[in-house]
């Protein structure tokens, strides 16, 4: 039989033992390393080399790639201790985190399992690198989907390409070798080309894609590749001791730099993965083993640590991100425990769990079998989401059930109505009854158009709805301004408006340049600004069109003077459409109430009043739109702050419903209560404009 195992090399094994240091370091956030997310790009380059050397000594053995035996085996080394974190990170999540969070942390236990989550956190648009962001405790196995698609693709590519050149009677496995190098160079070249002008252009999906990561497994398939193509064995650099010895100190210098030097705020990966991508190489080229470096790599600590690098991985982050919910500990000792905590599991991980599957008897199972157990192993940790989905769906149906019947009823104290001056009505609403939507499905209460509407990359999509031929209206904006559409919808049927929704997430229907939005952002909402500029320029005129814009959380506009920036801004956008008679609607930025609403509503079910927050924080941040319009002839303002606060406080709960379903957007039902509100405050300001 041909050997299936890269001989061992103690420093490949200590770049996993770094890597997983700079990674757990990173995550802990205590000010250093900030670059230390680097780690994931040496490991997919240790991964590359190992396993395309073991893929092409099957090959030059064989001529074939044995495929269920090659995935058994990894997923005899992976599955195993990825399915135990799992399942146990689960269930303390469940435990530690609000309701609100479950439909996420579902989803996101789901896409783990099946070896997707990079792709579903591309598909959300997270940005894995801010620290700002709400974070899951599943997040980081994006990094193993990745791994795992490339073990899933890659034997099939080297495979073809061999049979390929096979086909062509040339000499194997030369001709096979130089095959594969020339595929391995074509992979790097276009994956790396991707991965720059992706960042550049979309760079909080572009972190989690295969396709921009391919390359940095191509590497260190190069690695492997490069020396049997030129001369000696695979693995083995030609020159001199004290060359290679330069190579690897400088690899290992440039890592560490690496993680001291880069940020978050670097566009990554990009062009500045390439460098913690030659560091690495330069290490694996170097093969030290003699001298001080050799030494080092090793030292029994380095060897544990790259022994139990992967649990590690696999258990420092939830440990990192539901300690604190279990524990309220100092910085210090959160940190000591976190580390103590994580490097335990993963001892006994590695020691209960790996060995067994993979140097005892499981490991002689036939590989069909391993698949199958492991499918099967998959399937059981899926039964939670499974029933968690099913359980919000009901809940879901319920809710909408729910607000249709009160809607219908015309019950005088339900939603916007509680609030309203002379209501004489509870603002919280009846004790007791709860709320609709439920804290678990108020992030999914949200106006279909948004999902049908949203425009693309650069065009400048709108949806029409309400009645065709009736007086042209529009809505234009981003999120903030769409949450606004149900009611607008309505307000359209009632009124025989024909209105356009034309909506792009994060960005506003302004010219405005903010100082706290990424280059890449600005390109993205800046093309779909002009572009809807040239649609509305060709367009037929419209009556009216509403606005709104986020508030909080802003920079300042750049120039020297920013509110003459921002008023400049938002002119360019408005007043074409003035000049052609439209009426500028704008409305204010409903309140900042932050994270936690859902969880304190959860607390205080039998007093939900007890929820709220004073207008002096939820309006903290000026709006910039608003100030605009009121100096722009043509605009006006429809200020819906009254439906939301009163008495110096805005509350959580109005009427019986859960206002926001996020810590900045508004649910979709408290919005269809506000249709009588919307169309008051809208005649009030365009009579006072005149």
């Amino acid at each position: 039989m041909p050997s299936q195992h890269t001989p061992f090399r103690a420093d490949v094994h200590a770049i996993r033992a770094v890597a997983v240091v700079l990674v757990l370091v990173y995550h802990l956030d205590v000010g250093w390393l900030r670059g230390g997310f680097v780690g994931v790009d040496a490991f997919f380059v240790v991964s590359g080399y190992l396993i395309t050397g073991q893929l092409l000594r099957q090959l030059r053995d064989t001529g074939r790639i044995d495929l269920p035996a090659f995935w058994a085996r990894r997923a005899r080394r992976l599955a195993p201790a990825a399915l135990l974190v799992l399942a146990a990170t689960a269930t303390a999540a469940v435990l530690l985190t609000p309701r609100e969070d479950w439909p996420t942390l579902g989803a996101q236990l789901a896409a783990s399992a099946l070896a997707v989550e990079n792709w579903a956190l591309a598909a959300a648009s997270t940005d894995y690198l801010a620290a700002g962001d709400p974070s899951t405790p599943f997040e980081h196995f994006w990094s193993l989907g990745v791994e795992e698609q490339f073990y899933l693709l890659w034997p099939l590519l080297l495979l073809a390409v061999w049979w390929a050149a096979r086909r062509r009677r040339r000499p194997i496995p030369a001709a096979g070798d130089r095959a594969v190098l020339v595929t391995v160079l074509v992979v790097i070249a276009t994956s790396l080309t991707c991965s720059v002008v992706l960042t550049a252009t979309d760079p909080a999906p572009a972190y989690f894609w295969p396709h921009t990561r391919a390359w940095e497994f191509g590497v260190g398939a190069l690695l492997t590749l490069a020396p049997r193509v030129g001369a000696g064995a695979v693995g083995a650099f030609p020159g001199h001791p004290r060359v290679r010895a330069a190579l690897a100190a400088t690899g290992w210098l440039g890592l560490v730099a690496c993680g001291l030097l880069l940020t978050p705020t670097v566009p990554y990966p990009g062009a500045a993965a390439v460098l913690p991508i030659a560091a690495t190489a330069l290490v694996i080229a170097g093969r030290t083993e003699t001298g001080v470096l050799g030494l080092a790599t090793r030292l029994p600590p380095v060897r544990w640590l790259g022994r139990v690098s992967y649990p590690l991985y696999l258990w420092h982050w939830p440990v990192a991100l539901l300690l604190p919910r279990a524990l309220d500990l100092p910085t210090p000792a959160r940190v000591v425990v976190t580390v103590v905590l994580a490097a335990g599991l993963a001892h006994l991980t590695t020691v209960l769990v790996e060995r067994p599957v993979t140097t005892g008897r499981l490991a002689h199972l036939r590989p069909r079998v391993t698949l199958a157990v492991v499918a099967a192993a998959t399937a059981l940790v899926l039964v939670v989401p499974a029933v968690g989905w099913g359980a919000l769906t009901g809940q879901l149906r319920q809710d909408r059930a729910l607000a249709a019947e009160l809607s219908s009823d015309g019950d005088p104290c339900w939603g916007a109505a509680a609030i309203a001056p002379g209501s004489g009505c509870a603002v919280a609403g009846e004790p007791g009854r709860g709320t609709t939507p439920s804290t678990m499905t108020a992030a999914y209460d949200v106006d279909p158009t948004w999902d049908d509407c949203q425009a693309e990359a650069t065009d400048a999509r709108s949806c029409v709805v309400g009645v065709r031929g009736g007086t042209r209206v529009a809505l234009i904006g981003d999120s903030h301004a769409h949450q606004w559409s149900s009611a607008l919808i309505t307000l359209a049927e009632q009124r025989g408006w024909e209105l356009h929704l034309m909506v792009k997430g994060g960005c506003e229907f302004s010219h405005v340049r903010w100082s706290d939005v990424s280059a890449a952002d600005e390109r993205r909402c800046g093309t779909w600004n002009r572009a809807v500029d040239r649609s509305l320029a060709a367009a037929a005129p419209f009556a009216l069109v509403f606005t709104s814009a986020r508030a909080d959380l802003r920079g300042a506009p750049v120039g020297t003077d920013p509110a003459r920036s921002a008023h400049d801004g938002y002119r360019a956008s408005w007043q074409p459409l003035i000049d052609r008679g439209a009426k500028i609607v704008a409305i204010p930025d409903t309140p900042a109430v932050g994270s936690g609403v859902q969880r304190c509503v959860d607390d205080h079910q039998r007093d939900p009043g007890a929820c709220r927050i004073s207008t002096g924080r939820a309006f903290a941040a000026g709006d910039r739109l608003v100030a605009a319009a009121r100096t722009t002839p043509g605009a006006v303002v429809a200020d819906m702050t009254p439906s939301f606060c009163a008495a110096g406080s805005c509350p959580a709960v109005i009427g019986n419903v859960l206002v926001y379903r996020d810590s900045q957007h508004l649910t979709r039902t408290y919005v269809t209560t506000l249709v009588g509100a919307l169309g008051r405050r809208t005649d009030a300001a365009l009579r006072a404009a005149g």
